[in-house]
């Protein structure tokens, strides 16, 4: 914990320093955040409780740029999340032609809303699950990227050295844990089985990206590890216990996305095609291991502006498992689509959105409906309800997670 002290320390002396050095542009933005949710039906108990103090500092001086984030949390709910964390921290430089970051960063390829196709490099915070901002939710990597500029096109190379992986919580006391609480038999859970710190498994890619007249598209080629573990079980010999352990294998993809603006609308789409993907086993005598399938990704999408400050989303994703094994836990065809519409009144002051998942394959769904009010520039009051459905697949299994939450956010 003392570092990251030393840390703050450093990044408030900077404010202080290099504003006093005139050929050096600095700028110390941020917010601060509350969020509280309460289950809708009975216990009716707290699903979260956090208070978040976020700190951006940006200096730019010639071609030269540098930026840091940070956050320092209060989680009444869970105990572990309470601390200060560094969120990004990478500097950058930029020639006529050519620009060269690295450092701790966000990556995001592709034009999917809220859903993962070709940017499968980043890892998520799954620790609520999406109720959460998605912003949150997605997770910095430690890259190093490489970039050729032309007016009509780019192209990046893109290395991580050690990978980062997604964040799931198992933890008994957290209420989104994927597994459910059992005294017996005993869940004892290995999460820890990631792969070494190696030079071979480090992460790389490519992608040109193109802007013509009319559509802008990219292509991609990334080798990576899957960020979600492919979890196996066995059982102990008194019957007792279940060992449940995390899996993580390399995985390339090759993929392509586009944008065509048109009108009153905006056309999207992604495909990947991914090269020996694991997926989870099952057999009627026991877990199985994880076996190796290529599997082909795609996804739709058209945003709507009819005007009058209305926005109107929709998209659909298919995923299709080529040669198809029936001992395996995921359905050959898997399908999820999602829908958005957002109103905003009174010269902008007030937003009322609702965006939804709607998991096709196992009837469920997760839909977040919102009020947004701004008080002020700084000042936003929000209040909404998360209503979760179904009784299979990953929005049944938080079936009885639905909440109404409340949220107040001021920004400097």
């Amino acid at each position: 914990m003392k570092h990251q002290y030393i840390l703050l320390i450093i990044l408030l002396w900077s404010n202080f320093a290099f504003s006093q050095e005139d050929k050096t542009k600095l700028d110390f933005t941020g917010f601060v955040d509350t969020y509280h949710a309460v289950r809708s039906q009975s216990p009716n108990d707290f699903m979260s409780s956090r208070s978040r103090f976020r700190g951006e500092l940006k200096m730019l001086k010639g071609k030269s740029y540098f930026f840091t984030s940070f956050n320092a949390v209060h989680n009444s709910i869970l105990n572990s999340q309470t601390g200060i964390e560094l969120r990004e921290a990478f500097f950058e430089y930029s020639a006529k032609s050519w620009d060269f970051k690295a450092g701790r960063q966000i990556v995001n390829w592709g034009v999917a809303d809220g859903m993962r196709i070709t940017n499968i490099i980043t890892a998520m915070d799954m620790t609520e699950f999406l109720a959460q901002d998605y912003d949150d939710i997605i997770m910095p990597v430690n890259a190093i990227k490489l970039r050729w500029v032309k007016p009509k096109y780019n192209f990046e190379l893109i290395y991580v050295p050690i990978p980062t992986f997604s964040i799931l919580p198992y933890e008994a006391e957290n209420p989104w844990s994927v597994f459910p609480i059992s005294e017996n038999p005993i869940l004892d859970i290995n999460m820890d089985n990631k792969p070494e710190l190696t030079l071979k498994n480090s992460e790389y890619g490519a992608r040109f990206s193109s802007f013509l007249s009319g559509i802008d598209f990219s292509v991609s080629a990334l080798h990576t590890w899957n960020k979600m573990p492919v979890f196996t079980r066995s059982l102990s010999p008194t019957f007792d216990t279940i060992f449940i352990k995390a899996n993580y294998y390399n995985l390339d993809m090759l993929g392509l996305d586009f944008s065509v603006p048109k009108s009153q609308f905006v056309f999207r789409g992604e495909g990947a095609y991914y090269i020996g993907e694991f997926h989870a086993a099952n057999s009627q005598t026991g877990n199985l291991e994880p076996v190796k399938k290529n599997s082909l990704n795609w996804l739709v999408g058209i945003d709507w502006y009819p005007g009058n400050d209305w926005t109107i989303t929709a998209q659909y994703s298919h995923k299709y498992i080529t040669d198809y094994l029936d001992v395996l836990q995921e359905n050959e065809n898997t399908i999820l689509s999602t829908a958005g519409i957002t109103k905003k009144l009174l010269r902008s002051t007030l937003s009322i959105s609702t965006f939804a998942y709607v998991d096709i394959t196992n009837s469920g769904f997760f839909d977040r409906t919102s009020i947004d009010y701004a008080l002020s520039d700084e000042i936003h009051i929000m209040l909404g309800y998360d209503w979760f459905q179904g009784d299979k697949g990953m929005f049944g299994l938080y079936k009885n997670n639905s909440e109404f939450w409340i949220k107040a956010k001021y920004s400097f």
